[in-house]
């Protein structure tokens, strides 16, 4: 069944596509979030078929070395000829067409590196290639089929598209129709962007909504005005005008927003007046109140008689040209209406395209480097012993650049008779040797407070929260501990284990009452996290309290001293780097929990706030990526 919704989600998508084509460099890319299916064949298809026919869409592998992204030396033909040849890069052929990155989610930091540095500086150059740097400009297709929060595209990469497209939601029904662009539209509207202009007030009311809706990245502005012009061209027109402006910020905006804007800042920065203002709007009401009313352009007219009509010379473009305040109004209600009303709740979530490191389901723990085993990374210089694997290619590819001053060097230093022709010299700095990594397993550490405040209040509901974290480590393998604060100390329950059924046990058996010994618990916690991490291993900390210490590390009781100690051992949890999540267990969120989640920099939930225990698990499951 075709919906209203989905048919406009399809034409958004469409045109975001025609934009792109039209300024491919200066929009940087497009991300399109669906999984593989004939909707997104039929979006791919519009896009290369119908408006950029002929373009060149070069596909980069997921595993993809520098060589064949950059490009490199050419080790065949520089080995046939004799002198150093150089290939071309994946990036180089793909100038003035596009990238496509397929499974943009599981693309390494390393290549997006690699991809963004070549956007920013228009040019690409292998580091080994000492010839001119070649021009480089094209734009981006990445196609994210993520499915869960924590299984997004790298912020970094999102940061340098555009546009976001979710096609998901679509059915086949809503992509029946498509909007009658053509190649020859698309070449015109090329020829047309350079000419383009854009007011500089619609620039700024652009920037005004950005910010509103607590997009802080320049570039985000930067998309919306060339959006804004690629769109006047695509529309046949010299010039941007309202209606696209009102378009670019829907399309560049609205995905990007991670707040809702206040009253105040819909209101538009000019309503706001001074004490002085106001007293003088009191005693002249008649006067300021009806100008205020009338429109901007007729206010300062000289030709306006008592009856606020205007003169009939007057043209009526003036009459219907928007304001500043109103255009700006316009921006923000466009902006809002694109955001999904289930998004509104996750705007302030640090899941998704909010988070600062990548990674991807089942990849748990930090990486560790092997000389060994594991996945193979990039190899580095230095002798193959002690268990070292030698890489010849990368060996021979680091030699071959300076054969001809070795030779020349040789035929000086060696006599005749013992010369001997050598197809190549390697030398000791040439040589490399294998890498491997492989990800640490990790060791979930839980710090429960089973104390009296806990027990009476909250404990049920921790150890429900609980037992779905310890399912979560279950299915990836990972070891789990328990400490149990209560009464004057804190006592590990569990040492770290694999056991499922022994850790719900020992949970379930947990008893509660006494008091609350934080500091000693910080403590206890802080010496098994870095016994794991001294066996190889990644702690991963979770602390279920409400914050409220009344034992000191010695043992006594005290508040105020006991709130200082916990303080004390939060700041060595912090110093120590810990991944760690602070789930406030009171019965409301308490400024103590928070302030000691701050001071240990953990990711601070307040448990009467989470639905359920999957807002728990996709949070601890993010903490184990860093």
């Amino acid at each position: 069944m075709t919906t209203q919704r989905g048919q406009s989600a399809w034409f958004d998508a469409q045109t975001t596509a025609a934009l792109l084509a039209i300024d491919p460099h200066g929009l940087g890319g497009i991300c399109v979030k669906s999984q593989f299916g004939p909707i997104r064949d039929a979006w791919f298809a519009f896009l290369e078929a119908q408006i950029a026919p002929g373009a060149c869409f070069q596909k980069i592998p997921l595993q993809i070395q520098d060589e064949q992204l950059l490009g490199g030396l050419d080790l065949e033909a520089t080995l046939q000829y004799g002198k150093p040849v150089y290939s071309t890069g994946l990036l180089a052929k793909s100038h003035g067409g596009f990238i496509v990155l397929p499974m943009a989610e599981r693309v390494s930091p390393h290549t997006i590196a690699h991809i963004l540095q070549v956007v920013d500086r228009g040019e690409v150059r292998h580091p080994q290639q000492t010839a001119e740097l070649t021009p480089c400009a094209f734009g981006m297709i990445a196609f994210d089929e993520g499915i869960a929060p924590d299984e997004s595209m790298h912020p970094r990469l999102a940061e340098h598209m555009a546009f976001e497209v979710r096609l998901d939601p679509l059915s086949l029904n809503d992509c029946t129709d498509s909007l009658e662009i053509t190649p020859t539209v698309i070449a015109e509207a090329k020829k047309r962007l350079p000419e383009i202009e854009c007011d500089a007030s619609f620039i700024e009311s652009l920037m005004q909504s950005a910010a509103a809706f607590g997009v802080d990245s320049i570039r985000a502005g930067l998309f919306a005005v060339r959006a804004a012009k690629a769109m006047a061209a695509l529309r046949n027109q010299n010039a941007v005008t309202e209606d696209e402006v009102v378009d670019a910020a829907r399309l560049v905006l609205t995905h990007r927003a991670t707040r809702m804007p206040t009253s105040r800042e819909e209101q538009g920065p000019d309503e706001s007046t001074d004490d002085t203002d106001s007293a003088e709007e009191e005693e002249q009401p008649n006067q300021q109140e009806s100008k205020s009313e009338q429109d901007p352009q007729e206010q300062d007219d000289p030709n306006q008689n008592g009856d606020g009509d205007t003169d009939a010379n007057e043209p009526k473009e003036n009459m219907e040209q928007p304001s500043k305040d109103d255009l700006e109004e316009l921006l923000i209600e466009a902006i809002r209406a694109g955001i999904p009303a289930n998004a509104l709740a996750q705007l302030n979530t640090e899941l998704g395209r909010a988070n600062s490191k990548q990674g991807s389901k089942g990849q748990f723990g930090q990486l560790q480097k092997n000389a060994n085993s594991g996945r193979p990374a990039e190899s580095w210089r230095g002798l193959p012993k002690g268990g070292k694997r030698l890489d010849l290619l990368k060996t021979i590819r680091a030699a071959v650049p300076w054969q001809t001053m070795r030779q020349a060097e040789s035929k000086t230093k060696l006599p005749t008779v013992n010369r001997q022709r050598s197809r190549i010299q390697i030398r000791a700095d040439d040589l490399h040797v294998k890498r491997y990594q492989q990800r640490q397993g990790v060791v979930t550490v839980f710090l429960v407070d089973a104390s009296g405040s806990s027990a009476t209040q909250r404990l049920a509901e921790a150890k429900g929260a609980v037992e779905q974290l310890l399912a979560d480590c279950y299915i990836r393998r990972d070891e789990v501990a328990m400490i149990a604060l209560r009464g004057r100390s804190a006592d590990v329950v569990l040492p770290p284990t694999r056991s499922l059924v022994r850790a719900k046990r020992n949970l379930a058996a947990l008893p509660g009452g006494g008091g609350t010994p934080l500091a000693t618990g910080f403590a206890a916690v802080n010496e098994m996290a870095l016994s794991i991490r001294r066996k190889g291993m990644t702690p991963l900390i979770v602390v279920m309290t409400d914050g409220v210490a009344n034992v000191t590390l010695e043992g006594v009781g005290g508040r105020e001293r006991a709130h200082q100690d916990a303080l004390h051992t939060a700041r060595q949890l912090r110093a120590a780097g810990h991944a760690i999540l602070f789930i406030d267990t009171a019965s409301a969120p308490q400024a103590l929990a928070e302030a000691l989640a701050k001071e240990m920099a953990a990711q601070y939930l307040p448990l009467p706030y989470i639905n359920s225990g999957k807002a728990i698990s996709q949070r601890a499951a993010y903490l184990a990526r860093q």
